[in-house]
């Protein structure tokens, strides 16, 4: 019998019999993070606040790897079609994990299906910005605007697919105005030129936000949830606005592909899990508005699931098409 053949024979034998390397040998090498998004967006911030303790935890280097594009399904297709073998893992969040189902025709992947959820980590509200030169404070007054401006106003977002390109739908039919959707490769540059004014407003999530919003670089008309942020309490909340019982957030957590030994998918719990147990790590997040909400992989399973039942009708009646 060939070598390679004697080999695999072993390794069946071995598997049969309980005895194949243990997942006690993982990690022995750096670990990916795939990140939905480019540096310096909400993922890539959370990622890198948590990694140097995650790498600690797991004795190896945790490298983030922003793979930005198609509103996040590139890097969870990435993801779920890796080895699963504990070395590539996605940091996912609601708009490829929960949104896509209603926004795109068919998916090369399935959220609950094909991965091993981790747990959820984090979640933050989005907020609706506008340039300081904009002549409006309140969201009735971006409405006003909004239907006395030619061809409407455009919006910036984190690309096709994010919660934020879905609330400019709703923006639209709640406003009986047009507001032209205008989407980009992450919330790093769209927060970029909304600053530099190329464009009238920006719906992006709370970090990368923050920092401009504190200093006056971006008005802010509304967040997402159904109390304000404490990372900027002046800005009013979109129920306040008049979006009735408007009360979402987008939420991140970390999944494995699909056949992932639980006893890796353990470790990496563990290490995140203390990771948001450090004060210093809980405060950098908290200054950019993140709220941590650490679950187990079934909770977050769970989770998944129910929010693509709770936002697939929502997405269809609100009209939104993946361009």
């Amino acid at each position: 019998m060939p070598l390679t053949r004697r080999l695999a024979a072993v390794f069946a034998t071995l598997i049969a019999l309980g005895l194949a390397p243990s997942a006690d040998a993982w990690p022995d090498r750096p670990i990916r993070l795939v990140i939905p998004g480019p540096p310096g967006g909400a993922a890539d911030i959370m990622a890198r606040n948590m990694a140097d303790d995650v790498s600690r935890s797991l004795g190896q280097p945790l490298v983030i790897e922003p793979r930005p594009g198609t509103g996040g399904n590139l890097a969870t297709e990435m993801v779920a079609r890796a080895p699963a073998d504990g070395y590539t893992l996605l940091f996912g969040d609601i708009g490829p994990l929960a949104l896509s189902k209603g926004l795109f025709e068919t998916l090369p992947f399935d959220p609950v299906r094909d991965f091993e959820p981790v747990g959820q980590i984090a979640l933050f509200p989005w907020v609706v910005v506008v340039h300081p030169s904009v002549p409006a404070n309140t969201l009735a007054e971006l409405f006003d605007l909004a239907r006395r401006t030619p061809g409407g106003l455009s919006f910036a977002t984190p690309g096709v697919g994010t919660p934020m390109h879905l609330t400019g739908a709703i923006l639209s039919n709640a406003s009986g105005a047009t507001f032209v959707h205008v989407p980009y490769r992450g919330g790093a540059p769209a927060t970029t030129d909304v600053i530099a004014g190329q464009v009238t407003m920006g719906i992006l999530g709370l970090p990368p936000a923050a920092q401009h919003l504190k200093s006056g670089a971006l008005k802010g008309i509304g967040v997402s949830t159904a109390a304000r942020a404490p990372a900027v309490p002046d800005v009013a909340t979109l129920k306040e606005g008049g979006l009735a019982d408007f009360d979402a957030s987008v939420w991140y957590g970390v999944l494995a592909p699909r056949g992932t030994d639980a006893a890796i998918v353990a470790r990496i719990h563990a290490a995140f899990a203390a990771a948001l147990a450090n004060p210093a790590v809980r405060e950098r997040l908290a200054a950019q508005g993140v709220v941590p909400t650490l679950t187990g992989p079934a909770e977050f399973r769970a989770h998944i699931a129910a929010e693509i039942e709770r936002w697939t009708p929502i997405v269809r009646a609100s009209g939104a098409k993946a361009e």
